[in-house]
């Protein structure tokens, strides 16, 4: 079976029409660009930068949503956590389909870009850097909603997910690598591109050696290897930036644009723009937020009166990486080490800049499970509406730290609720992939 199906196969075609202006199909199907600024383009296509799936988004628990549990529609499907996502075989399966194009067009660059002859070494190493971060992380994406949790101790027999590295639509079908060689690959990816990358970059959708190594600790965060996730957030955190102080605004639209935000290390977004400004706060989300909580203040909106909150962005929803989760991760590795003090510190100085003035009081324990759920609860604030709680979830979950997660009508009664002891946060391969791959390992 050949890889247009593992992608749902109208993958190639949007690929090609998207890429018309200067994209020739040789004859096997392959995609060759001829010059540098051509593949510099694909790199720079809505497909890479607009990359993150919004369906993934609403499987978050900080998400409410309006959706019906009888609903079939995917997006519903990823709402309430149901196993199948697609349930029409006929069109692209939805987050899949998203990710392996966008794995389809950096192996376009990171298979080609050096033949290219209109560009330095140097040039041609960087862009092939990036799109290596961007497969890796593409990948990474795919293995936290298809296949089970990490675990060191089960990796090596758990199947991953099938890892693409070529642009051959001819070509078979890999089969699932397992869960560990999938990690391995990932961060094989990572590795070269932090080599070949420079702090040089055009703006915060591109990628640097920063956004590299923040890719890595997230990684090695999901992973549980605490020692490499810290080092690598201390490295990415080296790239200028600045916390802001939300007790100098009023209105999130007071906030510099998302390109010119000093909080961003890389700014990746969706297809659909309305997630940052329309979306509901859970109830599970807001009753985590003290009343002094500026973050509520500035950010969530009771439009109608009838208690759900909306959250209100400057920009397009941002799904890449703040340079708060680099913190946020440090102050975790520090608990699993037991400095509990240097934990601290890096929750009271973000709490400093979130909470009301008036009502800021530093936070202090020598209580290692009590300094840990703060850091958690931090986390989940600080990070809410972004890329990274699905992966959250799924690792604390795996480690007894999950809670339990609940749908709510729009009257506040409860609809479905997932139970962090016995659900898995894993949903099955497309039902489409499997019908043209029958041999491929199902999850249930």
């Amino acid at each position: 079976m050949n890889i247009k199906y593992i992608i749902g196969l109208i993958v190639a075609a949007s690929i090609f029409s998207s890429c018309d202006k200067y994209l020739d199909v040789e004859p096997k199907g392959i995609v060759i660009p001829k010059r540098f600024e051509e593949f510099n383009a694909i790199l720079n296509s809505e497909t890479n930068t607009n990359s993150f799936p919004d369906h993934l988004a609403y499987a978050s628990d900080d998400i409410h949503a309006s959706y019906s549990p009888v609903a079939q529609d995917p997006i519903a499907n990823v709402y309430f956590w149901k196993s199948i996502i697609d349930v029409d075989n006929d069109a692209s399966p939805a987050i899949w389909g998203t990710l392996y194009r966008q794995i389809y067009n950096t192996n376009i660059i990171i298979n080609n870009v050096e033949q290219t002859t209109d560009a330095s070494d140097v040039q041609k190493k960087s862009l092939l850097a990036e799109a290596l971060v961007e497969r890796a992380n593409a990948h990474f994406i795919l293995a936290t909603t298809f296949s089970k949790a990490y675990d060191a101790a089960t990796a090596k027999t758990l199947p991953g997910i099938p890892w693409v590295t070529y642009t051959d639509v001819t070509n078979i079908t890999p089969s699932r690598s397992t869960l560990q060689e999938t990690m391995d690959n990932i961060i094989a990816d990572l590795k070269e591109a932090e080599g070949y990358l420079s702090s040089v970059r055009l703006n915060k959708t591109r990628i640097n050696k920063a956004v590299a190594q923040a890719v890595l600790s997230r990684v090695y965060l999901y992973m549980e290897n605490y020692t490499e996730a810290k080092k690598y957030a201390e490295l990415a955190a080296q790239e200028p930036h600045e916390l802001r102080d939300y007790n100098d605004y009023i209105s999130a639209y007071e906030f510099p644009t998302q390109e010119m935000d000093p909080e961003i290390l890389w700014l990746k977004t969706t297809n659909d723009y309305t997630l940052g400004f329309y979306i509901n706060y859970s109830n599970d989300l807001i009753n985590l937020f003290e009343p002094d909580d500026m973050r509520m203040m500035i950010h969530a909106q009771d439009w109608y009166g009838n208690g759900w909150y909306a959250h209100e962005e400057n920009g397009w929803g941002m799904y890449g990486i703040r340079f708060v989760e680099l913190k946020l991760t440090q102050a975790e590795a520090l608990v699993h080490a037991n400095d509990l003090d240097g934990a601290l510190d890096i929750i009271n100085e973000i709490r400093a800049l979130r909470i009301a003035n008036y009502a800021y009081e530093p936070i202090v324990s020598s209580d290692k499970s009590e300094v840990l759920e703060w850091v958690l609860t931090e986390r989940r604030k600080e990070l809410a509406f972004g890329s990274s709680r699905w992966m959250d979830m799924k690792r604390l979950a795996k480690q007894g730290l999950g809670s339990k997660a609940t749908r709510q009508s729009e009257d506040f009664e409860d609809l479905i609720s997932i139970d962090p002891k016995t659900y898995t946060f894993t949903f099955e391969i497309p039902s489409r992939v499997l019908m043209f791959n029958p041999g491929m390992p199902k999850n249930f």
